[in-house]
């Protein structure tokens, strides 16, 4: 196997793979049956508005990114980057489903490579109350990694059970965020002029599934990506999230993963930029189809 010192950006790989996306991409993509208010400190669960209340409506929808490397810094083990990422946010009944396959080749300073790939399904109720997961995580086509569970939100607690690799419960504190909750509360708060926000979300994966995320939100900007886009859901304004993730308990060594993403205030992420710290990365918008709304009677 070719030698690269990918330690600190596999672990980090691993929040980008399960954290970013489904809150760059799923959660910020439902077409919320219910969203939730925020306060100046977060996620209030004890208020939960109607979906007629908010500003925009939000689309599900299939998504293709393709990765390249930005830059490289010297003395970086990895000095090149190519993959892409297959994404499908869908609306079912009972809440959203998230699932997303994502691989990334990393080129050593050497010559060698290896091929990082990614596999994560999720779903969470449309009242933020139950969340699943199920996360893979393969180096050179072999699994390394599997996370199994799910995570239930109480009046005083988050109550996090796991499956794989080992049964074991967990507590988080009540503020605590999914996915999707996180998503549509950093797009209303851009929808309403907010500059900054600060919450703490789970999401299964990898060493660090709980971080605080801290978020630095722009104004409205007009689209400007190129992506295949049969039904024009790609155009709408965006606002770039700026977000640094710190792990709970470990916010005194800085962020472990720094993300900025380009998301359209339909939900339809435009442009991801990952700092991997020694290399940086870019994932573009290819081509993004609208999926159809479920028949539940």
């Amino acid at each position: 196997m070719p030698v690269i010192t990918v330690c600190p950006e596999n672990r980090q790989r691993s929040v980008f793979g399960a954290l970013i996306f489904c809150v760059a991409l799923a959660g910020c993509s439902a077409q919320a049956g219910q969203s939730f208010a925020a306060g100046p400190t977060g996620f209030d669960p004890a208020h939960v508005r109607k979906a007629s209340d908010t500003q925009t409506e939000l689309v599900p929808h299939m998504a293709e990114y393709r990765f390249s490397m930005v830059s490289s810094d010297v003395g970086s083990s990895v000095v090149g980057v190519r993959g892409a990422l297959g994404y499908r946010f869908e609306k079912v009944c009972d809440g959203w489903i998230t699932e997303m396959q994502h691989l990334m080749i990393l080129q050593g300073a050497e010559g060698g490579a290896i091929n990082s790939a990614y596999s994560m399904t999720q779903w969470e109720s449309f009242d933020g109350s139950k969340y699943r997961f199920r996360m893979r995580d393969y180096l050179d086509g072999v699994q390394v990694d599997e996370v199994v569970g799910d995570a239930v939100r109480d009046k005083d607690k988050v109550l996090v059970t796991y499956e794989v690799p080992v049964e074991v419960t967990e507590e988080l504190p009540a503020d605590t965020m999914f996915p999707t909750q996180h998503s549509v509360t950093l797009l209303k708060r851009a929808l309403q002029g907010d500059k900054f926000a600060n919450d703490l979300v789970f999401d299964g994966s990898g060493d660090t599934p709980t971080n605080r995320i801290a978020a630095v939100i722009s104004g409205a900007k007009q689209a400007q990506n190129n992506a295949e886009d049969a039904d024009n859901i790609a155009s709408q304004p965006y606002h770039s999230l700026n977000l640094a993730y710190y792990p709970l308990g470990e916010a005194e060594n800085g962020p472990s993963t720094e993300i900025a993403v380009d998301f359209g205030e339909n939900g339809v992420a435009h442009e991801l930029r990952m700092n991997y710290g020694s290399f940086r990365v870019r994932g573009d918008l290819q081509k993004v189809t609208r999926l159809p709304a479920p028949e539940c009677g």
